[in-house]
C-alpha cells in the first residue's frame, strides 16, 4: 500500500516523494508543496482509521488545534484535508533522526544530553498545554533531534485513536503501550500530567537504554504500571546524579497528584540538577601571581623529614632493623603482617527468600557485584523494619567459585543501618533458617564498609538480612557492592 502511494498527488497540490516512516496511525512521507515550492512532511492516516467516522473527525479536529501551536520546539502543522479516501496532514519537514533512532544507534545517553533534550521537550509541552493541547503520545519516535534542535511532533493527534476508548485497539494502533500513563491504561482522566509521565518514561529510556515497564503484550505492558513501581534509575546504571533520578522517578509516579503538576515545574527542577564534569575536564582556575618561592620546593624537604622520622620510629618499635641494601629493612615476621589481604573475586550471586515467595529482586542481583558502586541490588519495600513481620529474613548468596579462606567481608549500601548475619557453607542446600552467623551469634549492622572475623573456609556465603532500614517509600536494604578478602 505504501509503495503504491509514491508520486501520488493530494489535493492537486502535495506530491508524495519518498516514505520516511510508518507507525500505528499511518505513514509519514517526504513530500513537496507545489504551490509554495517547499518540501514538507505529509502524514497519511491509515486506511483502517480513516474509515472510522469518529476517529476521522477527531483526527481533523486535533490537527486544527495543533496547527494553532507556534513554537520553535513544535513541528508546525500547515494543512489537513481529505482527498478521496485518503486523510492527510501536512507538516514542517525536519531533517534528522528521531530520538528513537538516536537511542537505537548510540544506546543510553549521558545525563547532560538527557537533561538538555528533556528541557527542550518540556518547553514544547508547556507551550502546548497553555494552548489547551495535551500531546497524549510523547515517545522517542515523536521527538526529532536534527541539527541539535529538538522538536516534538504529532501534538494531540493520538486523541483520535482513543476515540473508541479501547485499550486493545489503541495499543495495537499506536504502539505506545510502553509510554502510557497509568490513567491512560486505566481509562481515567487525561491532562498535562499525562504528558509528564510519558516524558519520565522517555528520560528513563534515555538514561538506562530501556523502558521501566515492558511485557510480552502491549496490554500487559500498559497494565503493569498500575501495580508495579519502576526500578530506580541509579539501580540500572551508575553515574546518574541523585537529583536527576529524583526528577525522573517523580515524573513516573502512579498518582498524577504526586507528579510534577506542570511542565514548567519539572523544567525548574531540571535546572537545579548538578551534572558532574566529564572525566579529564578540569574546571577553570583563577590565575595566580608568580612567586620566586614555589610551594613544590617544600616537597623534597617534607619527605626527607617524614622518612627520617619513620625510620627512627620503626627501629624503636621493632618494625625495622639494621641491615639490607639501604641500611634498614623490615624483619621477616613483620613483613607478613604488612602484606595486604588478597581480594577474592565473586563468581556469581543469587537472591535467597526461602520463607517468602522464593524471589527477591533477582533481576538486580548482578548489580551487587558488578564493580560499579553506583548500581545496586535492593530488597522489596516492606512496611516495617522486621520485613513486615511476615518472614525472618531475606538475602543474597555469593559464590566464590571454589572453597576459599576468608577473614573479611565488606559491602557498600545506599541505606545504612540495616542488619544482617553472614553464614558460610560449601553446600547451597545447607542454607535454611534459622541462619547461624560465622562469627558466633553476631548480627552486623551496616554502618561501616567491612567486618572482620576469624578465618573460615567456604565457597558460598549468605548475607542474611534480618532487619531493614528506612528508605524511600518504606523499609529496605541495598547492596551496591560486596567484596571478600582473605589469605
Amino acid at each position: 500500500m505504501n509503495a503504491e502511494r509514491e508520486s501520488h498527488r493530494l489535493a492537486d497540490r502535495y506530491v508524495l516523494e519518498s516514505l520516511i516512516a510508518t507507525g500505528g496511525m499511518g505513514a509519514v512521507w517526504r513530500g513537496r508543496d507545489e504551490i509554495l515550492g517547499r518540501s514538507v512532511a505529509i502524514k497519511v492516516l491509515d486506511d483502517s482509521l480513516a474509515g472510522d467516522p469518529e476517529v476521522l473527525e477527531r483526527f481533523r479536529t486535533e490537527a486544527v488545534a495543533a496547527a494553532r501551536l507556534s513554537h520553535p520546539g513544535v513541528v508546525r502543522v500547515f494543512d489537513t484535508g481529505i482527498d478521496g479516501e485518503t486523510c492527510y496532514i501536512v507538516m514542517e519537514l525536519v531533517d534528522g533522526p528521531t530520538l528513537a533512532e538516536s537511542l537505537a544507534r548510540q544506546g543510553p545517553m549521558d545525563p547532560a544530553e538527557t537533561v538538555r533534550i528533556a528541557r527542550d521537550i518540556l518547553d514544547a509541552l508547556s507551550h502546548a498545554h497553555a494552548a489547551g493541547v495535551v500531546h497524549r503520545d510523547v515517545k522517542p519516535t515523536n521527538v526529532l533531534t536534527g541539527d541539535h534542535a529538538v522538536k516534538v511532533t504529532d501534538f494531540g493527534i493520538a486523541k483520535a485513536a482513543f476515540a473508541r476508548n479501547d485499550l486493545t485497539t489503541t495499543g495495537k494502533l499506536l504502539g505506545t503501550a510502553r509510554y502510557l500513563a497509568p490513567e491512560q491504561a486505566g481509562g481515567g482522566h487525561v491532562d498535562a500530567r499525562t504528558d509528564i509521565y510519558a516524558l519520565g518514561v522517555v528520560m528513563y529510556e534515555m538514561l538506562t537504554g530501556r523502558v521501566p515497564f515492558d511485557a510480552e503484550t502491549d496490554v500487559a505492558t500498559a497494565m503493569l504500571r498500575l501495580t508495579v513501581s519502576p526500578t530506580p534509575v541509579r539501580a540500572m546504571r551508575g553515574g546518574i546524579p541523585r537529583d536527576l533520578e529524583r526528577v525522573v522517578m517523580r515524573a513516573l509516579s502512579k498518582d498524577p497528584d504526586e507528579r510534577f503538576q506542570s511542565a514548567e515545574e519539572m523544567r525548574t527542577d531540571l535546572e537545579h540538577v548538578t551534572i558532574r564534569p566529564e572525566p579529564g575536564v578540569q574546571p577553570d582556575r583563577a590565575r595566580r601571581a608568580p612567586s620566586v618561592f614555589r610551594s613544590w620546593m617544600l616537597i623534597p624537604l617534607i619527605l626527607s623529614v617524614l622518612t627520617a622520622g619513620a625510620i627512627v620510629t620503626g627501629l624503636a618499635l621493632g618494625r625495622l632493623e639494621v641491615g639490607g641494601p639501604f641500611g634498614v629493612r623490615v624483619p621477616d615476621e613483620a613483613q607478613a603482617e604488612l602484606e595486604p589481604p588478597e581480594a577474592i573475586a565473586i563468581l556469581d550471586a543469587r537472591d535467597f527468600d526461602p520463607l517468602g515467595d522464593g524471589s527477591e529482586r533477582p533481576e538486580l542481583v548482578p548489580l551487587a557485584h558488578d564493580g560499579d558502586t553506583e548500581t545496586y541490588w535492593k530488597t522489596e519495600t516492606y512496611n516495617s523494619a522486621d520485613l513486615g513481620g511476615i518472614k525472618p529474613g531475606v538475602g543474597l548468596v555469593f559464590d566464590l567459585g571454589e572453597t576459599r579462606k576468608v577473614d573479611e567481608f565488606g559491602l557498600r549500601t545506599t541505606i545504612p543501618g540495616w542488619e544482617f548475619q553472614l553464614q558460610g557453607s560449601n553446600d547451597l542446600s545447607s542454607f535454611s533458617p534459622p541462619i547461624p552467623s560465622i562469627d558466633g551469634d553476631s548480627t552486623f549492622t551496616v554502618s561501616s564498609e567491612s567486618v572482620s572475623f576469624q578465618p573460615v573456609e567456604f565457597r558460598y556465603f549468605l548475607v542474611w538480612i534480618t532487619e531493614l532500614a528506612e528508605g524511600e517509600g518504606g523499609y529496605q536494604a541495598t547492596i551496591s557492592e560486596a567484596h571478600f578478602s582473605g589469605g
